[in-house]
């Protein structure tokens, strides 16, 4: 797995991350967030994937752009539009955002990692950041909750490891972790979908061809010899 360094630190950190062993609570899909959403207006909570351990809340959702509304996610994975938002106001932006939540409840010292998966096959490319650091514009809650929210396009500049190509179809991560030193917290990962899934009939017609190949060249081997 490729980690890109956007901050040392948090690449450093994020690799423990992956690495840990020590047992986390299982995330939970299409969940509702403690104590609500609060980063703006006409936001709804519900449709987190999250976890909560240690007293801390993490939690990742997908939103569909242009209709503003939050994607299903309880079956653990958000099913994204492809392409650029045509109705969008202001900078360009795709048609799926993604949008974080942590609360760190009355635990003091607790840092944050973001990671941005730009590989649109099952495996990861992260870039990582700290999220509390990173946007300017979070919201920021106030005691006892001590937490923070925001809502990105990955069309935006400020994504990290840069923009995503909107026109690429592909199964995408997002995972958002807590730490506290060198132990981490609470770890959550949401899968994003974008574009179509293929169908298995799809993948049969591909491997049928893949076998009519195999035949045709297995024939001209036979001739040469």
């Amino acid at each position: 797995m490729q980690l890109k360094r956007t901050l040392p630190l948090a690449a450093a950190l994020a690799t423990m991350a992956l690495a840990s062993t020590s047992a986390m609570a299982l995330a939970s899909y299409g969940d509702v967030a403690a104590p609500g959403v609060y980063f703006g207006t006409g936001n709804v909570n519900g449709n987190w994937t999250m976890d909560t351990d240690s007293g801390v809340e993490v939690a990742l959702r997908a939103k569909n752009r242009q209709t503003l509304q939050t994607i299903d996610g309880s079956s653990g994975t958000y099913m994204a539009e492809l392409g650029a938002c045509l109705t969008c106001s202001g900078a360009p932006k795709a048609m799926w955002s993604y949008e974080f939540s942590v609360n760190s409840g009355s635990l003091s010292g607790v840092t944050y990692l973001l990671g941005i998966d730009h590989d649109p096959s099952a495996g990861v490319s992260y870039s990582w950041v700290d999220p509390a650091a990173h946007w300017a514009d979070n919201a920021i809650a106030a005691a006892p909750f001590n937490g923070f929210q925001n809502s990105q396009n990955v069309l935006f500049a400020s994504t990290p490891g840069g923009p995503f190509d909107v026109n690429m179809a592909g199964l995408y991560s997002v995972t958002l972790q807590a730490w506290n030193n060198t132990s981490m917290l609470a770890s959550t990962t949401m899968n994003v979908q974008v574009g179509a899934v293929p169908e298995p009939e799809t993948y049969a017609l591909m491997f049928a061809g893949l076998g009519v190949l195999g035949f045709v060249a297995r024939r001209r081997a036979r001739k040469q010899a």
